[in-house]
């Protein structure tokens, strides 16, 4: 069942395995077909292979360091993550903020649909 604990406990995951690096940490949070927009309006991913791949190849290569910086708004079975981020490599490395990811989870509680939105200049 996917309840309110349940959502706040994989996006504080979300982010914990993105720091630390974990690909199989990362795959366990994704439902099969998910549906990744990042940034919104400039970068769709589907499924749980790709997500996995050449997504979570970029965040590694980028050495992506993400937080939260406020509560998260569950409503149902989907939620809002307000969130900061440290990219790229340390003679480039930049702080994006905020980062506004939006969540839908499916009834086993895995990541549906994740959509972040940004400013990237």
């Amino acid at each position: 069942m996917t309840d309110h604990a349940t959502i706040v406990a994989a996006i504080h995951r979300y982010c914990r395995v993105q720091c630390e690096k974990d690909r199989e940490g990362w795959a366990s949070l994704f439902a099969e077909d998910v549906v990744q927009e990042d940034p919104v309006g400039l970068s769709r991913t589907q499924g749980r292979a790709q997500v996995t791949g050449p997504f979570w190849d970029n965040i590694v290569r980028n050495d992506v360091q993400i937080w939260l910086t406020d509560e998260i708004i569950v409503c149902g079975r989907e939620a809002v993550a307000i969130m900061a981020c440290d990219i790229g490599p340390a003679d480039r490395r930049r702080r994006l903020a905020p980062v506004v990811d939006q969540f839908v989870f499916d009834a086993e509680g895995r990541i549906a649909v994740v959509r972040g939105f940004y400013n990237l200049g």
